[in-house]
């Protein structure tokens, strides 16, 4: 389990690191705001569309199958890349490399909720969140340093060593035995919409996947305004803003460590849903507020927050999906996470240029406060809708509790 977590962290390290020295060789070109633009499309497009593609091969194929071919062909991007110029090869390849990860991604996660039944389930969950929030916590800074020492080239050469460790860590994997791909269960468990059918099927996991989403969308659109409001709000340096993001990706970590002892056998229902509240707390108080130790311990406490919304999301995933579909489904779930951060990403575009950044904060917050009570509502409308049956009422507390 060790050993998947760190693969999955020293990926998501080598991602960091070639979207920051690409984002900073575009800037130095003059690409303007579209090069830029162009560059976190190629990174979210492809999961939205290899969704299924990724569900299928993460629920029809054993890892240790998967991960050697899926290593080698990110290696061979990354040397591509290293030897590329124009922009929109760079930009073609990066989408390569990304579509690439999305197939591996869901096969890095089952593998892991494979490996940590039980118990164990939460920490799985906050290894994955854990590793990808401490990647992209130290990519970014290593990155500007490596682009200032040896420059876009010899970035992406350190980037494809990086990826070295997936098919080296697959040779160590179990040996187990994925369903047959021509069975008609295998058919109909795998894929895109029959990801999205086993989410929707389990109606307290498709609440909490619809929050998450919101809350990815209030998040998506607060970070692209972030720099306004630290900037020209507070009129500070560089280096506090570095310092803000930094405590938010600290915080992250944090509620994932904390998060994946709490919910080791407990139920993640309710602390989800006070996580997310706590989130929208923060983003209203970060709107009033003026003062810049209050910004950056409202920033942590949310990124604990949320962390810890992520192992919960992840452990109920787990918990409640059987093994032979999490692939799907965790496929699916990405594709909607890519999808919800495109159209925030598309929205804030379009209101930071017509409200203050302390605007768009209130309104993220009340976004994330109105969310969680129509989905409090639509369950207290649902229950009354369904009542338990007489011979299961007793049992009806027992399955609340376990989510």
């Amino acid at each position: 389990m060790t050993a998947i977590a760190a693969t999955f962290l020293v990926s998501c390290l080598g991602d960091g690191l070639a979207i920051t020295a690409l984002m900073l060789d575009f800037h130095d070109r003059g690409t303007g705001g579209f090069g830029i633009a162009a560059l976190f499309g190629a990174m979210s497009i492809p999961p939205i569309v290899l969704a299924g593609l990724a569900g299928r091969i993460s629920d029809r194929q054993p890892a240790r199958r998967v991960l050697p071919p899926l290593g080698i062909a990110l290696v061979a991007v990354c040397a591509l890349m290293a030897t590329a110029h124009a922009v929109a090869l760079l930009i073609a390849l990066f989408a390569a490399l990304s579509g690439l990860m999305a197939i591996a991604a869901p096969v890095f996660i089952k593998a892991l909720l494979q490996a940590a039944p039980g118990p164990l389930m939460s920490r799985a969950g906050a290894l994955v969140s854990m590793a990808s929030s401490l990647g992209f916590l130290i990519g970014p800074g290593v990155g500007a340093l490596l682009m200032d020492a040896i420059g876009l080239r010899g970035v992406l050469l350190v980037d494809a060593v990086t990826y070295l460790a997936i098919p080296v860590v697959a040779l160590f994997l179990p040996t187990t035995t994925a369903a047959p791909p021509d069975s008609a269960e295998s058919d109909h468990k795998s894929g895109f919409l029959a990801g999205l059918r086993i989410l929707a099927r389990h109606l307290p996991l498709a609440r909490m996947v619809l929050i998450g989403l919101v809350l990815t969308f209030a998040l998506q659109v607060t970070n692209v305004v972030e720099v306004y409001l630290v900037r020209d709000s507070y009129r500070a340096s560089a280096t506090v803003f570095g310092l803000v993001t930094t405590a938010w990706a600290a915080g992250q970590i944090a509620g994932a460590a904390i998060a994946g002892r709490w919910f080791a056998e407990r139920p993640t229902a309710r602390p989800a849903v006070l996580t997310v509240l706590a989130v929208g707390a923060a983003l209203l108080a970060i709107a009033t507020l003026h003062s810049l130790p209050g910004l950056f311990i409202l920033t942590a406490l949310a990124g604990v927050a949320d962390g810890a919304f992520g192992v919960a999301r992840q452990t109920t995933l787990g918990r409640t999906i059987d093994s032979a579909s999490q692939g799907s489904a965790v496929a699916a779930h990405a594709a909607l996470l890519n999808s919800a951060t495109i159209a925030a990403l598309m929205c804030s575009g379009l209101v930071a240029a017509l409200v203050q950044p302390r605007t768009i904060y209130a309104l993220a917050g009340g976004l994330l406060l109105l969310a969680l009570a129509a989905t409090h509502l639509y369950r207290r409308a649902d229950s009354l809708k369904t009542p338990a049956p007489a011979t299961e009422q007793c049992a009806a507390p027992t399955a609340l509790s376990t989510d």
